[in-house]
This record gives structure tokens, sequence and C-alpha cells, in this order.
């Protein structure tokens, strides 16, 4: 373990040695109600910006009335530190306020009381900092409105009331604050003030918002001083931006190239108009810009290039695996994970995907090819009678693979099948290789009702006659979980708490079933049995969907009797909003020799129904064997042994755009907070809301959580990287959204966008990801068309000579 953390810290100081002295930039901003907090995204120019941390969150807010984290403002001192401000609250008389020297681990967050000696104060909207460097001082400056206190403006009606100027404190140290002060006071209600310092003229420039409603003006102006202490002329520019309606101006100087970006509120898109002359003419280029969809008001910043290569480089490892796969179990044989898990589709639980087995060399990159069961068609939809002789559908569906145990040379995987008739059982199968294909032990396979179809004890679809006999189940449920003591003796587990053991050939139960007993009560699945230090631990789950949960019992009599409920939280996983993990459930514990940990694989919730990953989180333990709780989270466990992958992936530094975009999806769920103690009626439950974006550049962010999909209506559906310069490229890997039903496709090149040759193809639908194309050549654009299978991509990775 310690040569993992060794490796990953030389990483880290290799990147911020070798890029240190170079610029890039920085903008920071809100999604939805911005509930989740901050976000963060690149470049390299001013025109293309990516996501940072997989489109998720850096910081979520704990301060103000509403908790809200909008217009989030950073400015990096002298001794680089990142002090942040923003608005906590429509109605608030303080802001929030925090400092990171990383922009990811986080001081404790404050509200700073800018206005609450003004009881009639209506608001403190989108403050914004600026460092004066010749007084060594911090300016921190935002909007309020206070009734009466300033000549009045014409109104519409929605807006009413509404009559803002700026205001402003001074700090040097973010402790000791300066009386608050009027800073801006035109003849009109101003809002969204932002300062950027000329380089050339060494002036001050700032771009502010007329937010007059009638007539409504709701464009952007600019006013410059060559001192801030002595305020900014309230005669302003005339508006810099068009006849749309737009708000929260961010500018950054991009060389002698000066770009203000700007939230075009009504058109639900951003924008940017651009001087070349330092901000005497502008021109409208929100046409060549990009940036990561639902972006609202932030602001650009410059940094040391390295700031953002240790960003990129700090990257999350949860979801595990570039597909919607759950109840995941996870076993090592030789120098190799092996995944088993339920292939997720988004059609429910009456229908799943294609099972498979991922495998890795180092814990984070996973690849499969071909299915490790075969004769099931789990596309095709059989007709049956039910009990009341109705006439139904139903699929073949492979759920909940348990732990892969070797025996003598062969491998033995305990799964759930579900016929179409909703009948169900855990079933054994036997291998000769970890990865299959695997077979039924016993019998000859599993017959379609009335069909008179079977996959057999070969794994190949058979003809047979009416009246088949199925093989038989070793346990008529779900969820069979096996584990083997040290004495060699084997058990089950499956759901409903109940458990039997093995026989010696691990093919039959042994002895009559028990039923463990647990302290909390109501509907269990997914239950998992290990031993630490003699320790027996049973852990079971709780609930489902989003308040998915995970309790144990410990017992150091035997794996059948003497389980008591530990001292603590016997809850030891449950959601994690402000970590953006919800309902973690049906999962398993794998126990890594090589750095002696133990690893809690675990199901997330995803969007809801059947969109759910596998995440991964180190379990702890106290002195007396506890297990400490696990807070879940999008970091996970990351290497486990030396990279297999050491190559420069060429898309982290490319743009990405495509033929369209899937429309976004949101999720709003409530969520119990304190499972261990919730308070009474439902004190301790509230409301969450997670939006997933499907945007081109989500391709290249190295996330397993983000992805690209074209829209439902696109018919020919492709994806395009520009490298921005003409590259000698090996190889490509396409990380295909729902792998597990096959693709096809071709891949073009080009050296200037326009003319365009076919590269790589995949004409015959492979099951398998990554699909790979290799010895494609010089090239600076690469496009990817989908021909067949599902128009999206979690993953695209391109490789030089």
């Amino acid at each position: 373990m310690k040569k993992v953390f060794v490796w990953i810290a030389l990483s880290l100081w290799s990147i911020m040695t070798i890029f240190a002295g170079e610029k890039a930039y920085l903008f920071s901003f809100f999604i939805n109600d911005s509930k989740d907090g901050l976000h963060l995204a690149y470049s390299y120019d001013g025109l293309n910006w990516l996501p940072l941390n997989g489109g998720r969150s850096y910081l979520t807010p704990s301060v103000g009335k509403d908790k809200l984290m909008r217009d989030p403002s950073i400015c990096q001192a002298p001794d680089g530190t990142f002090h942040m401000v923003w608005t906590s609250s429509w109605t608030d008389r303080i802001i929030g306020y925090a400092s990171s020297r990383d922009l990811i681990h986080w001081s404790e967050q404050q509200a700073i009381p800018v206005m609450m000696h003004e009881p009639e104060a209506h608001n403190c909207w989108a403050p914004e900092l600026f460092y004066d460097e010749p007084s060594q001082t911090y300016y921190i400056f935002w909007a309020t409105t206070i009734p009466g206190r300033h000549k009045e403006v014409p109104t519409s009606e929605s807006e009413k009331g509404l009559n803002h100027r700026i205001y402003y404190v001074t700090t040097k140290d973010f402790r000791t604050f300066s009386k608050t002060k009027m800073f801006f006071n035109p003849d009109f209600s101003v809002i969204d003030a932002a300062i950027v310092k000329d380089p050339k003229h060494e002036d001050l420039i700032m771009v502010v918002k007329n937010e007059n409603s009638n007539p409504p003006e709701k464009n952007l102006r600019v006013t410059r001083t060559k001192k801030i202490a002595k305020g900014f002329p309230t005669k302003v520019s005339a508006p810099i931006t068009g006849k749309y309606w737009a708000e929260g101006p961010a500018p950054l100087f991009v060389g002698d190239t000066l770009y203000v970006y700007f939230d075009k509120y009504r058109d639900h898109r951003y924008g940017a108009v651009r001087s070349l002359d330092y901000g005497e003419t502008w021109e409208d280029v929100s046409e060549q810009v990009s940036f990561p969809r639902g972006i609202r008001h932030g602001t650009a910043f410059a940094v040391d290039i390295s700031v953002v290569e240790a960003l990129k480089a700090n990257r999350n490892y949860n979801p595990l695996i570039p597909d919607n796969v759950a109840d995941p179990s996870v076993a090592k044989f030789g120098d190799t994970y092996y995944l088993y898990g339920t292939t997720d589709l988004d059609y429910g639980l009456n229908r799943a995907g294609t099972p498979v087995v991922w495998k890795s060399k180092d814990f984070v990159n996973w690849s499969f090819e071909g299915s490790h069961i075969s004769g099931f068609d789990w596309s095709k939809e059989y007709e049956y009678t039910n009990d009341k002789g109705e006439k139904k559908k139903g699929y073949f569906r492979y759920w909940a693979p348990g732990r892969v145990i070797e025996q003598d040379g062969k491998y033995y995987l305990y799964t759930t099948f579900v016929k179409p008739d909703e009948k169900m059982g855990t079933y054994v199968l036997v291998a000769d290789r970890p990865d299959g294909p695997f077979r039924f032990a016993d019998g000859k396979g599993l017959f379609a009702p009335g069909k008179g179809l079977l996959a057999d004890s070969k794994g190949l679809l058979a003809s047979a006659g009416e009246g088949g006999i199925d093989s038989p189940a070793l346990i008529d449920d779900i969820d069979g979980e096996p584990f083997i003591d040290d004495d060699g003796t084997g058990y089950i587990y499956w759901r409903r708490r109940n458990a039997a053991r093995l026989s010696a050939d691990r093919l039959h139960l042994e002895g009559e079933p028990v039923t463990l007993k647990t302290p909390r009560q109501g509907y269990s699945e997914g239950p998992v049995l290990f031993k630490r230090k003699g320790i027996y631990y049973y852990i079971y789950t709780l609930s489902g969907h989003q308040n998915y949960a995970n309790a144990y019992m410990m017992s150091r009599e035997s794996p059948l009797t003497g389980f008591v409920k530990p001292e603590g939280n016997d809850i030891f996983l449950f959601s994690s909003p402000e970590n953006q993990v919800w309902g973690p459930g049906h999962g398993n514990v794998f126990y890594d020799e090589g750095t002696d940990e133990y690893i809690f694989l675990y199901l997330e919730y995803g969007d809801g129904g059947t969109t759910r990953q596998v995440y991964a989180n180190r379990m702890e333990f106290n002195d007396d064997g506890t297990i400490k709780t696990l807070i879940p989270d999008i970091r996970g466990v990351g290497y486990l042994t030396t990279p297999q992958e050491a190559r420069k992936n060429l898309a982290l530094q490319a743009h990405f755009y495509a033929s369209s975009e899937k429309a976004p999806r949101t999720s709003v769920v409530n969520i119990e907070t304190r499972p261990n103690q919730p308070l009474p009626d439902k004190g301790s439950v509230k409301s969450y809301t997670r939006t997933h974006t499907y945007q081109a550049a989500s391709v290249a962010d190295e996330s397993n959580g983000t992805r690209w999909m074209a829209a439902d209506t696109d018919s020919s559906p492709y994806i395009t990287a520009d490298l921005k310069e003409i590259r000698n490229i090996s190889e490509c890997q396409f990380y295909f959204t729902r792998p597990t039903e096959g693709h096809t496709w071709r891949l073009e090149k080009s050296m200037d966008g326009k003319h365009w040759q076919t590269c790589a193809e995949q004409g015959k639908v492979q099951v398998r990801s990554p699909h790979i194309a290799d010895g494609i050549g010089k090239s600076r654009y690469l496009r990817l068309h989908i021909r067949r299978g599902d128009a999206g991509l979690w993953e695209w990775k391109i490789y030089e000579k």
C-alpha cells in the first residue's frame, strides 16, 4: 500500500514541477439550484472549457438560510491560497466564505455578516473578490437592495421592490473586515459587478449588469478606474452584449485578448464577447466558445498550469466500471481482478443486459470481451401463461452473482437466474477459468416456458421437447453468496437473512437452513459474510433505492451462530449526499492480500431504477473489530498495483463536439440522512437533486460516471475529436454505453476538418469494452460514427506512437 501512495505522491509532485510557469484558466460556477455546490472547469485557450471532477461538485454549501452556493467567486492570493465567496441565499444578509490551498480540500465555511447591520436589506447577491496588489487588500463587493435607500427606477411587476446597488468591504486576512460602504451607485439598478486588471494600461476594468426592468435593459456595460480606492465612474459604456438578456459577467485576459463570459439566462446557454483592443470595441464570440452544460454564474481566473494538471491528476475512481452495473462481487486470481455483476439497461427489473466479466490488472482500467454465459437470448421476449391462465411475456435475467470461488482447479459461480415467467433461484455454475465460459454444474440448463428451448450444459441453445426439466436450483430464491471458512467448510447466504452449510462438492445444501436474527427488521437482500482476525461479519441490506443501506452483525462463534449487534453504528454504510453518493446498496467485500485492505464494493443509485453503477471504498476497523462508519465518496480506491497504462492520453487535451447531445436527466429524491438515529417526524429526511448531462466533453474527463449520449432523434450519430495539432495516432479506445449490447462503428481522420478518410472500421457487431482502433497514423481530427448499438461513449482514449 505504501508503494502505491508513494507513486501517487511522486506523480503529483512531477506535475507541479514540470508545468510550473505556464498559464491555464479555471472557471468556478454552479448548476441547477446550486445546492450541490462548487463546480470547476478548465481551459488552455479561453474558448474550450471542460468540466473537472467528472462534472461533480468540489464543495457542498453548509452556511446561510438556504444553504446555496450561487455565483462562486475565487481569487488566488500571493501565497497561493484560493479564497472564495458566494451567494448563500436569495434573501440572506450574509455571504459565504471558504479557502483552499488546492481547490480540493476546503476550510470550514463561514458566514460573513456584511449586511447584518441593515435590517431592511433585502439580499446579498453575487459577491465578487478582487485583490488589490498596491494596497495588499482584498475587496469583496456585492449587490443589495435596501428599500427606499436609492434613487428609484421604474420596475416591472415581477421585480417590484428590487433596486440594487453595489456595496463592499475590505480585508487583509478574512478574519477582520472594514465597515460596509457603498461601492458603485449609478442611476440604474445594478448587479453582478466583476473587475479585471488591464495588463497594458494597468488600470482596472469593471463589468456590471444594468438590471433595469422597465423598460428592460438586462445587458452588460463597462467602466474603468486607475485606483480601486477612488471608485469607478458611474457613467458606463454602451452595452457590450446584444439584444438578449445577459448576466453574471466573468472578465478574463487570455494574453492580450479580453473575454467577458456571461449567462444568456433566458436562452439557457453561456455566451462571450471579446475585445482585441483592451476593452474599446467588442465582438460576440458566443458561437466559438464551449462550456459544460448547465453552467451558471461564476468567475474565470488564470492559474499556473500546474494547478490545472494537479486537479486533473487528482481524479476520482468512482464509479469503478464504465457501464451501468449492480450487485458487484470481485475476486482476484493470479495477477488479475475479476468483477461480476448485474448488467443494467434502464428497462427496470423486468429486463437485464447480457452478463459479462470485467477484468483489470490494476483495479482502475477495466475491460471485457464477450459473455461468460452463453445459450440465452437476453433480449428476446418469451410468451408464457401464468397461474391465472393469462398470456404474459418476459425475459431471461441474470442477477447478483456471488463471489467466485476456486476449488481443485475449477471455478464456481453462484448466481441468480430469473425466467421469463418470474420463477427464480440461485444456481451453481462451473468453469475452467474465472472468466468462463460457465456451464450449469447440474443438469442441462433452463427451459424457456412453453418453447422447448434451453441453455444446455455446454452453454449452447438446443432444441428440446415440451416438458424438459430445468437444472435444479441450489436455492429457490435470489442473491446467493458463498463463504469458505479457514477449515474449508462452505456456507451460503441468501435473501431474507437465510443461510446454510454447503456440501463438500459445493453443489448442494447440507442440513436445514437457518434464519439469522438481526436487530433491524424489514426487507433485506444482498447478504455478505466475511471473516477478519477470527471474527465473522454478516452484512445485510436495509430499505432500498436512494435509501439503500448496509448494516452488520459480528460473531466469534461460527458462520451461522453467535451473531450480535456491534457497539456503535451497526448501519455502517448509507447515503452521503454531500459526497454525491446515493443509496449504497447490494455489494460485497474484497480482501486484497497485496495491500492488506478490505474493500467494500456496492451499487450506487444512479438515476433510479436500473441505472446503477459500481462504487468501491476502503473499509476501516476499530481496535475491537467493529467496522468504522464508511462514508462513501467518489474518490474511490484507485490503483491497487502499478498502473497498466503508462501512455499519455491525448484526449485529455482535445476538444470534442458531436452530432447531437441528449437532454439532461434530473432526479429528485428524499434521503434519510441519519439512518442509525433518525429524527422524529422525518426530521432528518432531506430532499436532494442530481442532474446528469450528456455532452461531448465528457468522453475525456477520466470519469466513469459521465458520458456523451446522442439525442434519441439522431439517426446518424457521430462525435469528433480536435487534437488541435497534427499528431501521429497509434490507437483509440472506445468505451461505448451499453457495451454488452454490441456495436459497429467507423472511424475517420482529417488534417483540416473538411476532407475525411476512413482509417478504421468495425463492421460486425462486437460485444466488448473497450473497442480498439489501431494504426491510425497522422491526423488532427478524428470522427467516430456509431453505426449500430447505443449511441454514446463513457470515454474515448487516444494514444500517440
